[in-house]
């Protein structure tokens, strides 16, 4: 070994060591330490303090016989509210300290722990922690429990003055900083790497030869450039957001309140780490602008890099001089990737830039038999797999080129292996940059206990979904469908060796990648389609690798031509077949959302499978002697879908003009916008919306006035009052028509409310309201529209409709069940509404959920930080149609940062209307009402 060898190998395990010495290093943790009765407030009052995890790091309580004393029968303290308590939903049990007739009685978690005489002059403490709960009388323990409660406030009903003491320490363990002794370890860590990377680029392998890192000239622009330009940009307008982008923004924002990047919305926020160096990224530009079309700019940026990539270096590497066609065909499938997977704040585009990064490096190594190759390649690898679990896509390439791989390690011996680890080590400084070994192991074994975390075995759903036209769509089964025909055709025509204008061994390699991420897939723990982007680089170079082969001359027989475009209009009628699936809202006004594109009523796939057939039997007949190489459908039909998707979400800025769409809205942001809340009213008293009516109470029997429905199923507030009454059947067979109540005029136009019905019922019962376009008496001009009852569920519902140009308005309901059924309305109202920002101003932070929360720039999320979610007073929530999707963010088992709050509060909706858009609701805003104020932090 030569003496610069020396200095590699030296440089390489010094960075190995610091970097594994990193990880293990101490972190600067931050605890918080609450007290109630709280500094400088003497009174016994109950306090919330909804803690996040809901279990706290210690929990430590005393108090005197005395103070069990002051009451003769009640509640000393408890650390949740009482099962009476009206909220909306109980975490789980906490401490209970209860006094009845002179005897102490304590409960952890629902379990009766002691019972013990009060006494007169004793000392009581209770301690709790990881390892359970003591509870000690006069120092001496006397009772244990292995659980430790939930603490969501503090709750007495003992005297103002006693000596009851509460000191909470909450689990902060995520909330930490590098120490001091990783400072100096990353940067001799990285100074390290630096000196071992620089001494590989100054030594030449023998025989190795200089070969140019970029092609003469790849900065000029060409045409194909275009194609992937226009499309970024216009999606950068107008396109749907991925479907976690409202989540991930949110992590981004609540990360300015924790100190780190937590996954906020379940598994008690537990830190990303180690998948999370890019978020970091991310997060510096939330904090410039929230404006949509700002978040969304890093990714289109890395698409146009990711383009340049396949372009210039990785096509010329797999095809001989491609031509324009080639180019195009290459520049449609990545466009067709990057507009469905790539644009927003997923850690797709990452892993697929990276791949190709990798795959360039590995064939660069083994072309020149360069260990500097190889070492930056490992380098790319490892940042790619820091991304997230489906980068690990980026080993593929060592695994394909396995074999020159071997040849590199024979030729440069020891060193190989030394300069590999070192390069491995980097990684490592941003995976733990900021959290402990301890601290991310215990993160991944929350995830794995909370879920989801589906085996090998569960790999089919991921399949099903995608190709379902539900939950797939066009949108996603297109490019996938694609890239399984590119790599059939590929691998029949290097089996047959009729590849032409191929390079075989790198398209052989390349190939194998594709077939090598199926097969990780299987092994991630999650299921979602969306993972399928990060093959989006390498796919989109193996369909150009047909176009050039097709186009080459590799199907010479007009029968094999034929058959090629038989497969291609079969694939592209399938993907076809399905309509366009954008996310929640994204999808208001767009066409061919709900049904598959058709010309004229005559659905697309079907054109596009007969168009295919004729052109096969026309080919056989003769006909491909005239015609040019079928190479060109792939480029058109690539091409094709993107204009297809890029004019169908453009199309709401004129059917939608007087309303909310996502292209109005993110042209809205470029000059300042708050998205969907600048057309978003709410309706902040319903007592002042309610219509007077003209005479009585209406007509009728059997239906009772606040009355007549089950005792569990109360109608919305505040309906059930005097001011706000609703009639009831009670479950027998009868009927009540209301008195008519008049509309104001322009009840009916396009920027007022709709008119809004209460309705519940179950059974064979129907409710129908009644329009009337004359202004007086029982008049004949009269139309009905049926309310739709939920029926069989017996829930309210606020029925909304569009008045028209009707004067006044009643409802009829009809109970034809026999006791168990029931029927009950409400008095109908117009709402009187005001504009969400006036309501509840952008400024304040609000509880989110994670499918609206990209809807709602301006909106910051309720902090959870030091232990605790933070107590807000409203919660912005999806509409009813999609409330099913946010359940992990108030469930106690999955870690919800909502659930606790639930706990403490009772949650009171407060009605919402999109303006322009008078019968939907996409965005419902609830009020939290605390059942006590919130207890604050002790200065750390």
């Amino acid at each position: 070994m030569t003496f610069r060898t020396w200095l590699i190998t030296i440089c390489a395990l010094l960075s190995t060591v610091s970097a594994g010495l990193f990880v293990l290093a101490p972190v600067d943790a931050q605890p918080s330490r609450y007290e109630w009765p709280h500094a400088g407030i003497t009174d016994g009052v109950s306090r919330v303090l909804p803690l996040l995890p809901y279990e706290p790091h210690r929990l430590d309580v005393t108090f005197g016989c005395s103070d069990a004393n002051t009451i003769s029968d009640g509640l000393l303290l408890s650390t949740t509210p009482t099962r009476e308590t009206p909220v909306g939903n109980h975490v789980g049990a906490g401490l209970a300290v209860h006094v009845e007739s002179g005897a102490v009685t304590v409960d952890v978690g629902g379990q009766r722990v002691l019972t013990s005489d009060a006494g007169r002059d004793c000392e009581w403490s209770i301690s709790s922690g990881p390892h359970g709960t003591v509870v000690s009388v006069d120092g001496d323990p006397v009772a244990h429990t292995d659980t430790t409660p939930v603490v969501t406030g503090m709750f007495t009903e003992a005297a103002d003055q006693t000596d009851l003491r509460v000191t909470v320490v909450p689990d902060t363990r995520f909330e930490s900083t590098p120490g001091p002794i990783r400072g100096v370890l990353a940067a001799v860590a990285l100074a390290s790497a630096a000196a071992m990377f620089a001494l590989l680029a100054r030594t030449r392998s023998g025989g190795a030869r200089r070969v140019r890192l970029l092609p003469h000239g790849w900065w000029r622009p060409k045409w194909p450039d275009a194609v992937v330009a226009g499309a970024l940009a216009g999606w950068l307008v107008v396109g749907a957001p991925t479907v976690d982008d409202g989540y991930i923004v949110t992590m981004l924002k609540a990360a300015g309140d924790s100190g780190f990047i937590g996954n906020y919305f379940r598994w008690f926020n537990a830190p990303e780490a180690p998948f999370s160096w890019f978020y970091e990224l991310y997060r510096g530009f939330a904090e410039v602008s929230d404006a949509v079309w700002w978040l969304r700019l890093p990714s289109v940026l890395l698409g146009l890099v990711g383009w340049l990539l396949v372009d210039r270096l990785l096509l010329p590497r797999l095809a001989r001089r491609p031509s324009a066609l080639v180019r195009f065909g290459a520049a449609g499938a990545f466009a067709l990737w990057y507009v469905q997977f790539g644009v927003g704040l997923r850690p797709e585009p990452w892993v697929m830039i990276g791949t190709v990064v990798v795959f360039l490096l590995v064939e660069r190594a083994v072309a020149l038999r360069s260990l500097t190759a190889l070492a930056v390649a490992v380098l790319a690898a490892g940042l790619t797999v820091a991304v997230t679990p489906t980068g690990v896509l980026a080993l593929a390439p060592f695994v394909a080129a396995s074999c020159g791989l071997w040849r590199l390690l024979r030729r440069h011996g020891p060193v190989l292996v030394p300069v590999v680890l070192g390069a491995c080590a980097i990684p490592l400084l941003v995976m733990f940059a900021d959290q402990s070994l301890a601290a991310v192991t215990y993160s991944t074994e929350v995830r794995t206990a909370i879920g989801p975390a589906y085996g090998v075995p569960d790999e089919p759903m991921r399949y099903a979904d995608v190709l379902s036209p539900v939950q797939g769509g066009l949108n996603r089964r297109m490019p996938l469908v694609l890239l399984w025909l590119s790599m059939l055709v590929l691998a029949l025509l290097l089996l047959t060796r009729r590849a032409a204008g191929l390079a075989r061994r790198p398209t052989l390699r390349a190939l194998l990648v594709a077939l090598l991420f199926f097969v990780a897939l299987a092994f991630t723990p999650t299921k979602y389609t969306h993972h399928f982007g990060a093959i989006g680089g390498i796919a989109a170079v193996l369909f150009a690798a047909v176009v050039h082969t097709v186009r080459s001359g590799a199907l010479r027989r007009p029968v094999e031509r034929s058959l090629f475009v038989v497969a291609v209009a079969a694939t592209a009628a399938y993907a076809l077949s399905a309509p366009l699936r954008w996310w929640f809202v994204a999808d208001l006004g767009v066409p061919w959302s709900r049904e598959q594109p058709d010309v004229g009523g005559i659905d697309l796939a079907d054109i596009v499978l007969v168009g295919g057939l004729a052109l096969a039997v026309a080919g056989l007949l003769g006909a491909w002697r005239l015609l040019p190489s079928p190479a060109w459908l792939l480029p058109v039909l690539a091409v094709g879908t993107v204009v297809l998707e890029l004019v169908s979400m453009a199309y709401p800025l004129h059917s939608r003009a007087g309303t909310y769409s996502v292209a109005r809205s993110t042209l809205a942001s470029f000059s300042g916008s708050c998205g969907i809340e600048d057309w978003l009213d709410v309706e902040p008293d319903v007592r002042a919306s309610l219509l007077p009516a003209q005479q009585g109470e209406g007509s009728g029997h059997g239906f009772r006035r606040n009355a007549g429905y089950p005792g569990d199923t109360p109608p919305p507030a505040p309906y059930g009052t005097d001011d706000a009454p609703v009639w009831g059947s009670g479950g027998d067979a009868v009927s009540w028509t209301s008195p008519w109540f008049p509309l104001p005029a322009g009840a009916g136009s396009p920027g007022s409310p709709p008119l809004v019905v209460p309705v519940a019922g179950r059974g064979a019962v129907s409710a129908t309201v009644q329009f009337s376009r004359d202004g007086g008496g029982d008049g004949g001009d009269t139309v009905s529209r049926e309310v739709r009852l939920r029926v069989g569920e017996g829930t309210w519902r606020e029925a909304r409709l569009d008045p028209r140009d009707a004067q006044r308005v009643r409802v009829v309901a009809v109970d034809r069940t026999e006791g168990d059924g029931w029927l009950a309305v409400g008095l109908p109202r117009l709402p009187k509404v005001v504009p969400v920002t006036e309501y509840v101003p952008a400024s304040r932070p609000v509880a989110l959920d994670w499918v609206n929360a990209f809807f709602l720039p301006c909106r910051q999320p309720a902090a959870v930080a030091h232990g605790v979610t933070q107590p807000v007073t409203h919660l912005f929530a999806t509409g009813p149609d999609s409330r099913w999707l946010t359940g992990m963010s108030y469930a106690p088992e999955s870690g919800g940062p909502y659930a606790p709050l639930l706990d403490v509060a009772e949650l009171v909706p407060v009605p919402t209307y999109l303006r322009g858009d008078k019968l939907r609701e996409p965005i419902s805003v609830f009020r939290f009402d605390y059942v006590a104020p919130p207890l604050e932090s002790l200065p750390r």
